[in-house]
């Protein structure tokens, strides 16, 4: 009999509910945005501690919010 060797994880558990702290250096947010809305795909290269996973998690937080937004919209 196999054993299961992975854990199995709950998306939610992951959903980001604060707006995570990110400071914009120029105009990345507006480029990530407009790549999304094109469904283009990007690619963050960077060394580390640039902030490329922090980045992420804010826009993720920032598309997900707008969405709920207009959602409530009647």
């Amino acid at each position: 009999m196999a054993t299961q060797s992975y854990k199995e994880l709950n998306a939610e558990d992951y959903i980001i509910d604060k707006e995570p702290f990110f400071m914009p250096t120029s105009d990345e947010v507006e480029v990530f945005q407009a790549a999304y809305n094109e469904r283009v795909p990007i690619l963050l290269k960077g060394p580390t501690g640039t902030g490329k996973t922090r980045f992420v998690e804010y826009m993720s937080w920032k598309i997900n919010n707008n969405k709920n937004k207009a959602k409530d919209i009647p």
